[in-house]
């Protein structure tokens, strides 16, 4: 506090130097003045308790004797704090719906720079979007009902899971709606507005008891043939391109990959405006690998047919399988000749140890060898490379072993033998790139992260997810780095709330 004069009112009011002695001080003694004392003041500094407003107390009394709605100014100027500024909490007063926000705000709070190009996921875009919408927009009711979703699961919050069910509801009804009158200036918000539906139901939707009496499909899951809002945002993306709205282009990347992903989980086809990268932002080195992505993606519908029932190929489809085969070896040679073109500064550090991998989780990655990335961006390509290499030579070993009963030769063993060594080698370089982002920018880690004893941080598990999906779906990954890649992920959707990313993890949903 301030340093008040601790002298008598006398000489204060006659504005001279008080010696400060009591009951009168000299200079009313000398001048034969009354000397006049404040009753309740003492000398030197002045203190006062400022804990119970650290504490929360407010310093002025609320106008009201309820609690008064947030207004929505003071919660966009929130979100810009937190969005700017990683791990910061709110306050216990806050209601239910501002610690759900605050939750969802600060699990995209990392920085921009940190995790390099933002277009790996849709999420990073939301919070700006959400800024700019009318508080009755589909937008603000999508994130509410998905933002309480998460914390209502993480947390086990029946109020806001209950909460998170109506406001999904009245979300339907909305995008809906918003889609008939849609316009330049609402276009992107719909379209995010219909992501994050698709990721509240992952969150919601697809528990190991919800989805347990339902049978496989083609490709092994039981449920996502009922998923329709990532198809739903790949046509607004369309629509807006018809209808000559202006792009987002870092958006426009990430709905897009999105949507690739989980084409190429599903096994269907693409759409032809969505196969050029070129036209949707993707340049250098990230464009080339985009189309070797989008070939990938065409081999894994074609091998539809016979990854069902491969026991039970018929002769007439040895040329089909023959031609399968061949067109996935071609593909792993142009996918392994790809970082031959890469820059220096691409590049990771190799450090291996001698010890072989265990099944034990807690000792799993003994035996991985250990990467170091210019940041998470390359990581995070690196192994997205890794998966859609995983998928072409599981493809090509099955193709293969389909062939067996119907062409003689050691050729064929050849071939599936170098298709296994080039799966166990890319698995264990998949799990060094997983335990450098698990790792990555979190105190007091060391060995325990490599043990997965702590979460990553969700910015980062949202980039792990899908090559993590494709590593534990294909079959032929060895034992060893099966179990720690599981570990992983049972780990990413703890840290995202998704109970789809867990069912995974568990028991499997795609077969490769």
């Amino acid at each position: 506090m301030v340093f008040p004069s601790p002298g008598c009112q006398t000489c204060r009011k006659r504005k001279v130097k008080c010696d400060y002695t009591r009951p009168r001080c000299r200079k009313c003694l000398t001048g034969d003045r009354k000397c006049t004392w404040d009753s309740d003041e003492q000398t030197g500094l002045h203190f006062r308790s400022e804990n119970a407003f650290a504490m929360g107390l407010r310093r002025r009394p609320p106008k009201t004797s309820g609690n008064p709605a947030v207004p929505t100014n003071s919660i966009s100027s929130a979100f810009t704090q937190v969005s700017n500024s990683s791990r910061v909490q709110p306050a216990l007063s806050l209601p239910l719906e501002m610690h759900a926000l605050y939750y969802y705000a600060d699990s995209v709070s990392m920085e921009t720079h940190i995790l390099g190009d933002p277009s790996h996921d849709y999420g990073f875009h939301v919070l700006p979007h959400w800024e700019l919408a009318s508080p009755e927009s589909c937008l603000r009711l999508a994130l509410t009902a998905y933002s309480h979703a998460v914390i209502g699961r993480n947390r086990g919050i029946e109020q806001a899971l209950s909460l998170a069910q109506r406001v999904y509801a009245m979300t339907v009804e909305k995008i809906q709606r918003a889609i008939a009158r849609i316009s330049g200036d609402t276009i992107y918000q719909v379209i995010l507005a219909v992501m994050l539906m698709g990721s509240y139901e992952s969150v919601m939707y697809f528990s190991r008891e919800s989805t347990s009496s339902l049978p496989p499909d083609a490709v092994g899951s039981r449920f996502w043939g009922i998923i329709c809002h990532e198809k739903g945002a790949a046509a607004l993306l369309i629509a807006r391109r018809e209808r000559g709205f202006a792009a987002n282009t870092e958006l426009d990347k990430a709905i897009r990959k999105k949507c690739l992903h989980i084409i190429i989980l599903r096994g269907g086809p693409i759409l032809d405006c969505l196969k050029d990268g070129r036209s949707w932002g993707e340049d250098g080195h990230e464009l080339q690998l985009d189309s070797l992505m989008i070939r990938v993606l065409s081999l894994r519908h074609k091998s539809m047919c016979f990854l069902r029932d491969m026991d039970a190929v018929e002769p007439e489809t040895v040329d089909k399988a023959r031609s399968i085969a061949m067109e996935a070896y071609t593909l792993d040679y142009d996918l392994a000749s790809w970082p031959l073109g890469l820059p220096q500064n691409w590049g990771f550090q190799i450090s291996r140890t001698h010890s072989q991998p265990s099944s034990n989780v807690a000792d799993a990655s003994v035996g991985i060898p250990t990467h170091n990335y210019p940041s998470i961006c390359h990581a995070t390509i690196w192994n997205q490379y890794r998966a859609l290499r995983l998928i072409t030579n599981a493809i090509q070993k099955r193709a293969l072993v389909a062939l067996q009963p119907l062409l003689e030769g050691s050729f064929l063993d050849t071939n599936i033998k170098r298709c296994q060594d080039n799966i166990n080698d890319l698995a264990v370089d998949l799990c060094s790139g997983i335990k450098f982002l698990i790792a990555y920018r979190t105190p007091n880690r060391g060995s325990e992260a490599t043990a997965l004893h702590h979460m990553p941080y969700p910015s980062v598990a949202t980039l792990l997810a899908w090559p993590l999906t494709v590593a534990v779906s294909v079959d032929a990954v060895q034992p060893p780095e099966k179990t720690w890649l599981k570990s992983a992920l049972k780990v990413v959707s703890l840290s995202l709330g998704h109970s789809l990313l867990e069912s995974v993890a568990d028991q499997g949903e795609f077969k490769f």
